[in-house]
């Protein structure tokens, strides 16, 4: 049985007129299954430069999880694409868009405590690297690492490689991030 990586991800900001949160949930559990031909499309319609890594035992597979469904009819800004080992145990996940112009629209829901009202906007603005965590190297390129908060093995790994921005998400030791990372092309 598949298991599926869930994520939401809240943050609250708190002021004297309530607390702020801002949420991103999760994508739903679909996906295409990213095949050569498959690849081969989003590589042709990317707005970026599609990376992958090259150092991945054969008998993993890859899913393309975002676009779904995907419309080689547009551009495609972003892709997220996951990857399993042979029983199905998600190994890790890369995002990647334009370093530079990307527009990142994020949903802001401002809660007032007082009256018990809530209003959400959304809010456009141009990506920025973060340049927290830890600071490593990539094959002569700055990346960034920031562990889990629970000390469970992986993390966050980003880097910009080529003008396309790559983030890692994987609960595989830094070590193997940073292996994987090295491969991609």
């Amino acid at each position: 049985m598949r298991r599926f990586l869930v994520s939401f991800i809240a943050m609250m900001f708190f002021s004297s007129t309530g607390v702020q949160a801002e949420v991103r949930p999760s994508q739903a559990l679909t996906y295409h299954k990213l095949d050569a031909t498959t690849q081969d499309k989003v590589k042709n319609n990317a707005a970026f430069k599609l990376l992958v890594p090259k150092s991945i035992p054969n008998e993993w597979t890859v899913e393309l999880k975002y676009p779904y469904p995907l419309d080689t009819t547009k551009p495609i800004q972003r892709i997220i694409l996951n990857y399993f080992d042979k029983e199905e145990n998600f190994m890790f996940g890369l995002e990647q868009h334009n370093a530079v112009g990307y527009i990142m629209k994020k949903e802001v829901i401002n809660i007032d405590a007082r009256t018990n009202k809530s209003s959400r906007t959304i809010v456009e603005e141009e990506f920025k690297f973060d340049t927290s965590g830890e600071r490593l190297d990539i094959s002569g390129i700055e990346a960034r690492f920031t562990p889990w908060a629970d000390k469970t093995p992986g993390g966050y790994l980003r880097w910009v490689q080529d003008g396309t921005y790559i983030e890692m998400l994987s609960y595989l030791p830094e070590k193997n991030m940073l292996k994987i990372a090295q491969s991609v092309k």
